[in-house]
C-alpha cells in the first residue's frame, strides 16, 4: 500500500481500489487543556475580559489556542489559521466552525483585551488559583528582570508601558525594549506573578512596587525575597525590613564593604577560608566538584546593618579568572590594532594617543593590569630650499618630528593580587543565624539561577523576543500570553518531577534514542505526543474508525502527570 499525504487527507491505494485516509491530529494538546482546566482558566478569563461583541470565539478560547501554540510551536499571528488548520477541533476545545475562526484579527483583539486594565484582576486571580490547586509554597520568592526587545521606530508612543530605549540585558542597545518582570516560587520554579515595564525603566526601581503586589498575592509579609544586586540599595532593604519581611540578595561591587574586603584580599590579607558546600558537576560528572567556602575575616554587616555571608565558589573562581583572561586579550588585540594606526590622520599627538589606549582600557576594564607606555624617537629629515631637482650645492634644512610607537605590558603583581578576590561574592541577609545558617544562605541564592532558566525560556523554546508587532499595546499583550504559556510550562514540569519523586522514579527514557533523564523537561514529555492521532478510513461510502492506540510509556506519562489515559479515548 502507498500512502500520498494530501495535508492532512491522505489517498491511499489498495487492491480495492482507492480510498482515503482521514487523520485527526491529536498530539499533546489534551494535555495542555487539562492544566487550563485546572488552573480554572476558561472561567477567570471570561469573567475578567468579557466576550467579544463580534466573532464565535470567545477571549478565553482564543488565547488557550494562543498558549498551546506558544508551548508547542510559537508561530506568527498571521499563520495561526495554518497553524490550527491540521489540528483536530476536539483537541483544541473548539468545534469545527469555531476552528474556522482562528485567525490573526481574533487573537489581535484578545490580545488587546490581554493587555487592557481589565487583566490585572485575571492574573491576580489566576495566581490564587494556581497556587491553592497545585499546593505551591509561597514561603520563598525569587525575582529577576529581562529585556525584550522590539524591531522598529515606535516614534511617538505614549502607551505604558512604552517600548523605548533603555540598558539592553540582550546586548543590542540598538533596538528598544520592554522590561519584563517575573515571580516564582522555590518549589519548581513556577510563576506566581509578572509586570511588564517601559522599556528604560531600571531594576532598582522595581522591587518595591513588586513588593506590594506580591504581599496582596500572598498575604502574608513572613516570604523569603531573593534578587539579584539591584536590589541591595537602602531604601529597598529598609522597605523590606521595616515591615516584616525577609531577604537575600548579593552586594554589589560599587559597596563599600565589598571593595573594603576586596582591597584587604588583593593587599595579601590572610583570610581563614572554610569549606562548607559542595555540589557536584552535574554537566561533567568527571570535572571536580563546586566547593563553596566562607569565612568570619571579611564585615560581618552592611553599613545599613544587615547580616554579610562572604563566600568564595571554587567554579567562579575558574569562570573570573578565564573572563579576565579573555578581556585583556580583546584590550591587547584592540591596542596592536591601534598601534597600526598611530603617526597618522588625528593619531599624530602623545595624547590623543593616550586618550585612545585609556578608552580601550577602560571600556575592557583592564586599566589596572595593562601598562601602556607612548614612546617617542625623533626622526631628522632633509628638505631642500630650493624647488626642483635638486643639485649637489643648494642649500638644505634639517626638519625634526616625533614618531610615537606603543608599548604594551601585564602588570603581573596587579594580576596577581586580583586573583586572590576570584570567586569570591558577598551575600546579604536579615534573617537572624538561629532561622539560616551560612550555608543554607547560600542554598537559598543558588535557585536564583532557576528563574534566570524561566527567561531564557521565555525567549528560546517560547520565542518571544524579539517582538515584531507594530502596536505597543499589543506587544505588551503578547508577552502577557507568553506569561500565561511559561505558567503552564512550569506546572507541567513540576508535576511529572513531584510524581517521580513520590513514585521514587528516577528516570524517564525521553530523550532520543530513548536514552534516560532525571530532570524531564515540558518540552521533551510534549513530544512524546507529537504524533497521537487517530485515523478516519473511508471507501466508497464506507467509513472505519481507528482509534488511538497510546504505548506503555506514553500511558506512563499521562499518570505522572495525575491524568487518566482515558483522556485520549
Amino acid at each position: 500500500m502507498y500512502n500520498r499525504p494530501d495535508g492532512e487527507r491522505r489517498h491511499v491505494l489498495t487492491s480495492s481500489g482507492a480510498a482515503n485516509l482521514q487523520v485527526h491530529r491529536v498530539g499533546p494538546h489534551p494535555i495542555l487543556r487539562h492544566f487550563l482546566e485546572r488552573m480554572t482558566f476558561a472561567r477567570i478569563v471570561g469573567s475578567c475580559l468579557g466576550t467579544p461583541r463580534e466573532g464565535l470565539l470567545t477571549h478565553a478560547q482564543t488565547l488557550s489556542v494562543l498558549v498551546q501554540n506558544i508551548i508547542l510551536s510559537p508561530a506568527p499571528l498571521y499563520r495561526m489559521a495554518e497553524w490550527a488548520s491540521p489540528i483536530s477541533p476536539a483537541a483544541l476545545g473548539l468545534s469545527p466552525q469555531e476552528k474556522l475562526s482562528i485567525n490573526d484579527d481574533r487573537v489581535a483583539r484578545s490580545l488587546d483585551a490581554l493587555s487592557s486594565s481589565r487583566a490585572r484582576s485575571l492574573f491576580f486571580r489566576l495566581a490564587l488559583n494556581v497556587i491553592k490547586k497545585f499546593e505551591l509554597d509561597t514561603s520563598r520568592i525569587h525575582h529577576d528582570t529581562t529585556s525584550v526587545t522590539f524591531h522598529g521606530r515606535y516614534e511617538g508612543s505614549h502607551a505604558d508601558p512604552q517600548i523605548t530605549h533603555g540598558l539592553s540585558k540582550d546586548h543590542r542597545p540598538d533596538l528598544k525594549q520592554l522590561v519584563f518582570g517575573l515571580n516564582v516560587t522555590a518549589d519548581g520554579a513556577v510563576p506566581v506573578s509578572h509586570e511588564v515595564f517601559s522599556g528604560n525603566r531600571t531594576d532598582d526601581t522595581i522591587h518595591r512596587g513588586n513588593l506590594e503586589q506580591l504581599r496582596q498575592l500572598l498575604g502574608r509579609d513572613d516570604f523569603i525575597y531573593v534578587a539579584d544586586c539591584k536590589l541591595a540599595t537602602r531604601k529597598n532593604l529598609q522597605y523590606i525590613d521595616g515591615y516584616g519581611g525577609k531577604f537575600v540578595t548579593v552586594l554589589p561591587r560599587t559597596r563599600a564593604e565589598d571593595q573594603l574586603f576586596r582591597r584587604q584580599l588583593r593587599e595579601g590579607k590572610r583570610v581563614r577560608w572554610r569549606q562548607f558546600l559542595v555540589v557536584p558537576n552535574k554537566r561533567r560528572k568527571r570535572d571536580p566538584p563546586n566547593s563553596y567556602c566562607t569565612t568570619a575575616d571579611g564585615p560581618n554587616l552592611t553599613n545599613e546593618g544587615y547580616r554579610i555571608v562572604w563566600c568564595r565558589s571554587s567554579q567562579k573562581a575558574q569562570l573570573d579568572a578565564l573572563a579576565r583572561e579573555g578581556a585583556l586579550k580583546r584590550a591587547q588585540a584592540e591596542l596592536i590594532h591601534l598601534a597600526s594606526q598611530i603617526n597618522r590622520g588625528s593619531l599624530r599627538r602623545r595624547s590623543s594617543i593616550a586618550k585612545k589606549a585609556k578608552t580601550i582600557l577602560r571600556k575592557l576594564d583592564c586599566e589596572r593590569f595593562l601598562r601602556v607606555t607612548v614612546h617617542a624617537q625623533v626622526r631628522i629629515q632633509t628638505k631642500h630650499l630650493r624647488r626642483g631637482r635638486p643639485k649637489k650645492d643648494d642649500a638644505i634644512r634639517e626638519v625634526r618630528s616625533s614618531v610615537f610607537r606603543l608599548e604594551v605590558k601585564r602588570d603581573t603583581e596587579a594580576l596577581r593580587a586580583e586573583s586572590r578576590t576570584d570567586g569570591v561574592f558577598p551575600l546579604t541577609t536579615n534573617l537572624q543565624p538561629r532561622r539560616a545558617s551560612k550555608r543554607e544562605v547560600l542554598l537559598i541564592y543558588k535557585y536564583q539561577p532557576y528563574v534566570e532558566k524561566r527567561h531564557a525560556l521565555f525567549k528560546t523554546e517560547l520565542e518571544v523576543a524579539p517582538v515584531y508587532l507594530k502596536k505597543p499595546r499589543r506587544a505588551a499583550g503578547l508577552l502577557h500570553a507568553t506569561y500565561l504559556a511559561m505558567t503552564v510550562d512550569a506546572l507541567i514540569e513540576r508535576t511529572v518531577r513531584q510524581a517521580m519523586k513520590r513514585l521514587g522514579l528516577e528516570s524517564l527514557p525521553i530523550l532520543p534514542e530513548g536514552r534516560l533523564t532525571k530532570t524531564p523537561t515540558t518540552a521533551r514529555l510534549l513530544e512524546m505526543f507529537t504524533n497521537v492521532a487517530w485515523y478516519e478510513f473511508d471507501r466508497a461510502g464506507d467509513a472505519v474508525t481507528f482509534p488511538i492506540q497510546l504505548s506503555t510509556l506514553q500511558k506512563q506519562l499521562l499518570r505522572l502527570l495525575d491524568m487518566d489515559p482515558s483522556t485520549y479515548a
